[in-house]
């Protein structure tokens, strides 16, 4: 495996971003070679849709900072599941799970809030919990969002910032290693030979009511469509559906784990539309619903579409 002089910076720690001057959003280059910075102007900023600054150090010297970042093996951290229990309730104040009675039959709300673990938070006046739970059954963390009740959006504080939080953070967990994986991991099984996935947890919750025939997972951001989360996931047949404005990126990583040995196909069925940038299959599928067209939209997933793999070519019904 290629050796590259410089990395990402492992840990939490971020800063300024220098493009767009957000704070604590930039996440520095590390040389791996002296475990020391890159200049400062070296990063990634998380903000992929409002700034997307990525600037890759090349032939440049190390940044000297009076600190060193010491090269140690952290150990992923999990919660309880008691802790998890114990959110699998009060869904009369869930504020989502509201939304998503008005909107589908009581019954089949109730499965999907069983087959994800959906919880309620006490925080943002019964926000929901979207619980990360690796294949293995660990618990990797729980993330805490806040919806409104008649539109199904998420609300925001008075900063315009989204009202979002983690589980560990909440419980105020020192030293918690969060390693992220797919939201949904957990329903892996041998029996599921294809996974469908997008960026949103919401989106695969309702799509999930929408087309249950299919296991729905969600990166839980843009950034999520990586190795990282999709490693579980190499031999299973993947149809991922990124949001409007990401299709591209997210084709190019497609293409880079093909190479590799995953089956993926990126669809675009959303990036062919007219919508604006940032919606997505849920989206559609409200928007629809209105024009009475929803057994069009259901017909352009079903679609049969061919994944193009160095080992193989298998159908699936996805586009």
């Amino acid at each position: 495996m290629k050796e590259y002089k410089y990395k990402l910076d492992p840990t939490s720690k971020k800063f300024n971003c220098p493009q767009c001057g957000e704070k604590k959003c930039f996440v520095r280059y590390i040389n791996n070679e002296t475990n020391n910075y890159a200049d400062p102007e070296f990063g990634r900023c998380d903000r992929e849709q409002k700034c997307a600054h990525f600037h890759k150090p090349t032939n440049t010297k190390s940044y000297e900072p009076k600190y060193h970042i010491n090269k140690v093996k952290l150990i992923v951290s999990t919660i309880k599941y008691e802790i998890l229990n114990q959110t699998i309730q009060s869904f009369e104040i869930n504020p989502f799970v509201q939304y998503l009675f008005k909107k589908y039959e009581k019954n089949e709300v109730d499965q999907i809030i069983k087959k994800y673990n959906i919880g309620t938070a006490n925080m943002y006046n019964g926000a929901t919990v979207f619980w990360q739970m690796d294949d293995t059954g660990n618990i990797r963390s729980g993330k805490i969002m806040s919806y409104n009740t008649e539109t199904g959006k998420r609300t925001k504080n008075n900063d315009g910032k989204p009202k979002i939080n983690w589980v560990h953070s909440a419980l105020k967990k020192t030293n918690y290693n969060l390693k992220q994986c797919l939201f949904g991991l957990h329903l892996l099984n041998d029996n599921v030979k294809q996974v469908a996935i997008v960026e949103s947890e919401k989106t695969a919750l309702i799509m999930s009511l929408e087309m249950p025939e299919y296991t729905w997972m969600a990166t839980g951001s843009f950034l999520g469509f990586k190795h990282d989360f999709l490693k579980p996931l190499k031999n299973t047949d993947i149809i991922a559906h990124p949001d409007k404005g990401c299709y591209e990126k997210w084709s190019k990583t497609a293409k880079t784990l093909n190479e590799k040995g995953y089956n993926i196909i990126v669809s675009n069925i959303i990036e062919k539309t007219e919508y604006k940038d940032g919606w997505d299959l849920a989206d559609a599928f409200a928007f629809e619903s209105k024009k009475n067209a929803i057994k069009q939209a259901k017909t352009d997933l079903n679609t049969t579409a061919e994944i193009q793999n160095p080992k193989q070519k298998t159908k699936s019904k996805i586009n």
